[in-house]
């Protein structure tokens, strides 16, 4: 294999791959993502059809028009359901499974460390309402809680070790008995665990309640009109930036929440379009509308859209091909999730460079095309769930200059994913030949 290594970055990252996939967090990171893909999957679809032909401003949704509103409403009830059972609450299947493999790992009783750490996220997103005295905060159980998730469910795996003892091998013929002494064996992690989760539910219910988060992602990413387009500039291309490794970390950026044309700047540029009927000479050429969401998410966080396509064009593991086809879809209207679980994208230290890089370059060309005026900024709202390809097409009103750079984009995107797809397969390779070897199987 040494002699396919033939760049000296190719070789570094392998190499650092290779060394980081020893660390037992870093397995169970990846074990997890793996594990939570098959729902994924089922919630991407679920959720690209909510939006795209359910949603009231979704693309589609006048093909749904000659539904009556009854038979609508139990179409949408269902996929709404299935969205929010999958990707709503994945973060609960990560915690579980974190936990698990946790506490197998340290020959801890592995099934009931998982059911603990799914009741302890379940506990600390609990919302404390009399209204409605069954609801969840739903950015600690979506995939936007995905990272806080598999660390609870690591130190709950932690927690089984230093509070209990070693499992004891199941007797079939003594059901009762056994599980009687797990319960002895485990209580104390269980009600430790409780406790903590109580308290950290307790703080995050006022955090809440006080609308702290909201009005401090409000404050951040709403954007100003500026008399210095240097500083809105700078502004834009740090926020994304923090979204992007956010978003790479199962977590929640200021740009994570989709388009905003509600802040005073596409507000303005909106405004501004109307009443001279075109989006050449908007005012704030820089901000998060017309150079974020408009050129840096294409297929969904970090382009993603670029590496099926990388994948599909040059990839050779069966895996990847196989995962990029059952993502394609939800990843053209920009639901990624089932993408970024199936290869794994997530803590994948080899993607992380395409993944940051591929939405900054487009960012970057973005802003050089606009600057220089070779085409006029996105301003006009699009429906929800327009492919990214399309969204500055439609975003400044049909103009073939966007539409132009915005395939150029694409195509810098994916020259961007494609030495990375190579490697990744050379270190998959790597990794299941060391498995199948035994060398690198840590539930041994």
């Amino acid at each position: 294999m040494e002699q396919q290594f033939t760049h000296p970055l190719e070789k570094k990252l392998i190499d650092l791959n290779l060394r980081i996939q020893k660390i037992f967090l870093y397995r169970v990171l990846q074990k997890t993502v793996l594990t939570i893909f098959p729902f994924a999957l089922i919630g991407s679809f679920s959720k690209t059809i909510q939006l795209v032909f359910l949603g009231k401003n979704g693309l589609f949704s006048n093909w749904t028009d000659f539904l009556s509103d009854n038979l609508f409403y139990q179409i949408d009830d269902i996929f709404s359901a299935i969205s929010t059972m999958t990707l709503g609450w994945i973060s609960v299947i990560a915690a579980f499974s974190a936990a698990k493999y946790t506490a197998k790992h340290l020959k801890r009783d592995d099934q009931l460390a998982g059911l603990t750490a799914s009741l302890s996220l379940l506990i600390v997103a609990y919302t404390y309402s009399r209204k409605t005295p069954m609801s969840f905060h739903s950015a600690v159980l979506g995939i936007r809680g995905l990272l806080f998730a598999i660390l609870l469910g690591v130190f709950i795996g932690y927690l089984f070790k230093w509070t209990s003892h070693k499992a004891t091998e199941p007797d079939s013929f003594a059901m009762s008995t056994n599980m009687l002494k797990r319960t002895e064996i485990s209580i104390r992690p269980i009600l430790i665990t409780i406790i903590i989760s109580v308290i950290v539910s307790d703080l995050v219910n006022v955090t809440f309640y006080s609308n702290l988060p909201q009005t401090i992602i409000t404050a951040v990413s709403s954007t100003n009109p500026s008399t210095q387009p240097f500083l809105s500039l700078l502004r834009t291309f740090g926020l994304g930036l923090y979204s992007i490794i956010m978003s790479f970390l199962g977590w929640s950026g200021p740009y994570s929440t989709g388009v905003n044309l509600t802040d005073t700047s596409s507000a303005l540029n909106l405004d501004y379009a109307l009443n001279h009927h075109t989006a050449w000479g908007a005012p704030d050429l820089f901000n998060s509308s017309t150079l974020y969401h408009t050129f840096a998410t294409y297929g969904g966080q970090g382009a993603t859209l670029a590496l099926i396509i990388a994948i599909l064009w040059v990839s050779r593991d069966h895996d990847f091909i196989n995962v990029s086809r059952w993502s394609l879809i939800p990843s053209i209207f920009n639901v990624n999730s089932a993408l970024m679980s199936g290869i794994p994208v997530f803590f994948n230290v080899i993607f992380f460079i395409p993944f940051v890089l591929a939405p900054i370059v487009n960012m970057i060309l973005a802003t050089i095309a606009l600057q220089f005026h070779l085409m006029p900024p996105a301003v006009y709202s699009v429906p929800v769930g327009t492919p990214g390809p399309l969204v500055a097409f439609l975003g400044t009103n049909g103009s073939w200059q966007a539409l132009v750079f915005t395939v150029f984009s694409l195509f810098i995107s994916t020259l961007i994913y494609i030495p990375f797809v190579k490697i990744a397969e050379q270190v998959k390779l790597q990794d299941d030949i060391s498995i199948d070897q035994g060398g690198a199987d840590d539930e041994k």
